[in-house]
C-alpha cells in the first residue's frame, strides 16, 4: 500500500517537474523572440521628401469694427386710432412686407422703399418714391416695371400686396394708393428694439409702432492689420458681408443698412459702454493660391524670399507668403509649380 502512493507521489512530482520546465522553456522562446510593437507606438521615420501642396489663402484676418451709431429709428404710422392686433417682438427680425400691427382693424405693413413713401399716390405720378416702392414691390414678387411713374400696372401690384396681407379687397380705391397701409423702415430685414404698440391702447401721439437699433452713420476696423495681402477686401460680420476699402472704412449705404439689420448689431449698440463694437472677418475678397511646404523645407530665409531643394534639378527661389499652424505658404518666384521637394535641404546649395 505505501509503495502504491509512493508511487504516485513521484508520478505526480515527475509532471509537476514537466510543467515547469516547458513554461521556463516557453519564457525563454517569448524573451528570445523579440515581438513588434504596435503600428501606433512605433518611433515615426521623417520623411525625406515632401510633396508642395495647393490651397486656397484669403488671408484672413480678425478684427473689430468701430461703429458710430445716433438715436433709436422709430417705425411711424399715420393711422389714427386703437391697436387692435400686434405682430411685434423685442428681439426678433421686422422684415419687408410684414404686418406689424391693425389699428382700428386696418393692417399697418413695413415697407423698405429707398425713399418713405410720403404722400398718396395717384395715376400719372411720378418721382423717387414712386420708383422706390416699385423696386420693393418687385423684390417682393410683383414682377413690375421700376420707371418711377405710376401706371395701371403699379395700382395693381399695391392692391395685391395689400389684398395678399389680409386687406380686405372691397373698399380698396382703383386709382389712388394710399400712404397709411404703410410703415417705412430702413432695410428688407430688420431687429426690434423694443415695441410700443400695445393691444387695446391709442396710437402714440407720434405714431411710433415700434422702436429699431439706433441708425449706424459709420463703420470702420479699428485696427488694421499690418502687412496685409495686396487685393479687394471684404468684411464678414455674422451672416452677411460687405465691401471695405484699403482704409477699413465701410462707406457703402446700402452695407450699412445690412450691418444694422443683424441681430448682433442690436444686441452690441443696446448693451455697449462707450463706443460699440463688433467682432468680423476681414479677407481678400478673390483669394490666391499658394503651395503648401513644411517650414524645414526653407533656407536662406531672407526677407520674404527663401530657397527651397526640389528632389531633382536646381534649388528654387520662392516668395514666403504666410505661415499657419505649422505650414508655410509659398509661390515660385518663376511662376512655376513646385512637385516634390527636400524635408531637409542641402544648405550649401543655394537658390541665388
Amino acid at each position: 500500500m505505501a509503495d502504491t502512493v509512493t508511487g504516485r507521489l513521484s508520478g505526480a512530482l515527475v509532471g509537476l517537474g514537466a510543467m515547469v520546465v516547458a513554461a521556463g522553456v516557453a519564457v525563454a522562446v517569448a524573451v528570445a523572440v523579440p515581438v513588434d510593437p504596435p503600428a501606433a507606438l512605433r518611433t515615426a521615420t521623417p520623411a525625406g521628401t515632401v510633396r508642395a501642396t495647393e490651397r486656397s489663402d484669403a488671408d484672413e484676418r480678425q478684427v473689430q469694427l468701430a461703429l458710430d451709431t445716433g438715436a433709436p429709428r422709430a417705425v411711424v404710422t399715420s393711422m389714427t386710432g386703437t391697436v387692435t392686433a400686434a405682430a411685434c417682438s423685442t428681439g426678433q427680425p421686422l422684415k419687408s412686407g410684414d404686418v406689424i400691427a391693425h389699428v382700428d382693424g386696418r393692417a399697418v405693413i413695413a415697407l423698405a422703399s429707398a425713399v418713405p413713401l410720403w404722400r398718396d399716390l395717384a395715376l400719372e405720378d411720378t418721382g423717387d418714391d414712386v420708383r422706390g416702392l416699385q423696386r420693393e414691390f418687385d423684390r417682393l414678387g410683383a414682377d413690375l416695371a421700376v420707371d418711377g411713374l405710376v401706371g395701371a400696372a403699379t395700382l395693381r401690384a399695391a392692391r395685391q400686396f395689400l389684398v395678399d396681407r389680409g386687406v380686405p379687397r372691397v373698399g380698396l380705391p382703383k386709382d389712388m394708393l394710399t400712404k397709411d397701409a404703410f410703415a417705412w423702415v430702413p432695410a428688407a430685414t430688420n431687429t426690434v428694439r423694443s415695441c410700443t404698440a400695445v393691444v387695446g391702447a391709442p396710437v402714440p401721439v407720434e405714431g411710433v409702432l415700434a422702436e429699431l437699433p439706433a441708425e449706424l452713420r459709420s463703420a470702420r476696423i479699428d485696427a488694421v492689420p499690418v502687412d496685409p495681402v495686396p487685393g479687394d477686401r471684404s468684411l464678414r460680420i455674422g451672416g452677411t458681408e460687405v465691401l471695405v476699402d484699403e482704409r477699413g472704412v465701410v462707406s457703402s449705404t446700402e452695407a450699412l443698412a445690412r450691418i444694422a439689420a443683424l441681430p448682433e448689431y442690436a444686441a452690441t449698440v443696446v448693451s455697449a459702454d462707450g463706443v460699440p463694437t463688433l467682432p468680423a472677418s476681414w479677407s481678400l475678397r478673390s483669394p490666391r493660391t499658394v503651395q503648401v511646404v513644411p517650414p524645414t523645407a526653407l533656407y536662406e530665409i531672407e526677407g520674404d524670399r527663401a530657397c527651397v531643394q526640389p528632389t531633382s534639378g536646381a534649388p528654387a527661389e520662392v516668395e514666403v507668403l504666410g505661415s499657419e499652424l505649422g505650414q508655410s505658404f509659398v509661390r515660385a518666384t518663376d511662376g512655376h509649380a513646385l512637385d516634390r521637394l527636400r524635408a531637409s535641404p542641402d544648405r550649401t546649395r543655394s537658390c541665388r
